[in-house]
């Protein structure tokens, strides 16, 4: 059978490489390795801010209490006090009066910063590497504090910088293993699931559930596989009606020639007088021939539908001839065929434009139907009636009725449920009536036994 789409079921793609499954976990691993590295840089890097930050809050507190400590005790801003603070607390310590004097003296190029800067709470870094403050001491002096400026301390044997570390570490193993299982898993799974999911008789994928964008693809997998299973349908179904069209014309047109000789010699022999079982013999001969010729008829429409041929037809008076000419058939089967009409005057008639031949040969499968329904006999009701625009014919049988399966699949080329039945002639008729923008509609009575409805607008074209 050729397919002009590939076969997802066939063991080619079964078997097909999936580079996909460790690339994109190795993918994925290695963002996270380079998040976990970009961000432990960029907790150190935090944190050494803070160590920073730290320090000078700890240097300006210090250096306030000093200056609190002697502005409280009134002691002498002498250079002696500065040497004695200065051992006390292991920092430079110097006093500067209002004519920028330093004592004890400093250095260049410390001097000649330190002489002009004004007293500020910011910790000021000088070209030396080393840290001042300069404080307001008293309306005449100011006091100037410098240490040497400490490195923070980033080692992991500081409590503070393992913890945090640690605690970065462990948060990103979690947030690893969450979108681990909540993507990356699922798409393995999903990836998995797909070496055999396009075989008709696969089940939905369970993704479908989730209302995310794996469930939205997974959905769209599974419509994909669907609308495919459906085509590869249709292809097949097309390819046996090709086939069965090319043996249906040619078994139609070898049968055809002999029918037609035996119905002309039938037809001959009612001009001879014969005696009542002969002439009874004889009209069931016409009446198989007239099957036949239905049949072959039906297999021809199958094989090459052809547009109606329209013309004025008047429903009642086609009716009332498929009914008689089945009336052999149906009396052999003990059933009783009841037809009943509004019978439309000529001006209403005359707006019924159909195809006779097709016409008849839906009102023959429907009768034939019916009588099949009601093996051990029964009635066959068929009542025409004009409506508004439309007329409606509704045949209905005394038998089993259709089942829920027939209700949904009645009309489809080739379901049956009858021993031997083909699941034609429905299908053929359906057809018909399409062609004459007509409706069929199959229901079951309330009181038993089936129901078939056709529909036909009175004005058609």
């Amino acid at each position: 059978m050729s397919n002009d789409f590939e076969d997802f079921s066939s063991p080619a793609f079964n078997t097909m490489p999936h580079p996909y499954h460790s690339s994109l976990a190795a993918r994925y691993g290695a963002v996270m390795m380079a998040f976990v590295a970009l961000g432990s840089l960029l907790l150190l890097t935090w944190l050494h801010y803070q160590q920073q930050q730290e320090a000078q809050r700890v240097f300006l507190t210090v250096a306030q209490n000093d200056v609190d400590f002697v502005r409280r005790l009134n002691l002498p801003r002498s250079a002696k006090l500065a040497e004695d603070l200065q051992q006390l607390l292991r920092q430079d310590i110097h006093f500067r009066n209002s004519n920028g004097l330093i004592e004890p003296p400093l250095n260049d190029p410390e001097k000649t910063t330190l002489e002009k800067i004004p007293a500020t709470n910011e910790v000021i870094h000088l070209t030396t590497g080393r840290q001042a403050l300069v404080l307001d001491l008293d309306e005449e002096h100011e006091m100037i504090f410098i240490q040497t400026a400490r490195g923070p301390t980033m080692s992991l044997e500081r409590p503070g910088t393992l913890y945090a570390l640690l605690t970065f570490w462990l948060f990103s193993a979690l947030f690893t293993w969450v979108i681990g299982q909540q993507v990356v898993g699922p798409i393995r799974q999903l990836t998995h699931r797909l070496t055999d999911f396009f075989t008709p008789e696969t089940s939905d994928l369970p993704e479908v559930k989730r209302q995310d964008e794996i469930g939205e693809m997974a959905r769209a997998l599974t419509q994909a596989r669907n609308d495919l299973n459906e085509e590869r349908l249709r292809r097949e179904q097309s390819e046996r009606l090709a086939i069965l069209g090319r043996v249906a014309t040619g078994l139609a047109h070898e049968i055809k020639n002999p029918l037609a000789s035996i119905q002309l010699h039938a037809q001959l022999m009612e001009s001879v007088d014969l005696d009542a079982e002969s002439q009874t013999s004889l009209r069931h001969l016409l009446a198989e021939v007239r099957v036949i010729e239905g049949l072959v008829n039906q297999w021809l429409y199958l094989a090459r539908p052809a547009s109606p041929k329209k013309q004025t037809l008047e429903l009642y008076t086609i009716l009332k001839e498929t009914v008689l000419l089945l009336s052999p058939q149906a009396e052999h089967a003990g059933v009783e065929i009841k037809l009943e009409a509004q019978m439309p005057s000529a001006t209403v008639a005359e707006k019924i434009q159909g195809d006779r031949l097709r016409l008849q040969q839906v009102f023959r499968n429907l009768i034939l139907n019916g009588i099949q329904a009601m093996p051990a006999g029964g009635g066959l009701d068929i009542q025409l009636e004009i409506m508004e625009g439309q007329q409606r014919l509704t045949f209905r049988d005394h038998g089993s009725g259709f089942t829920s399966k027939a209700l949904q699949e009645g009309a489809d080329l080739f379901f049956s449920e009858k021993e031997g039945g083909m699941g034609i002639g429905l299908n053929v008729a359906q057809e018909i009536i399409s062609a004459h923008n007509g409706q069929i509609t199959l229901q079951n009575h309330p009181d038993g036994g089936a129901i078939v409805q056709i529909t036909l607008p009175m004005n058609q074209s």
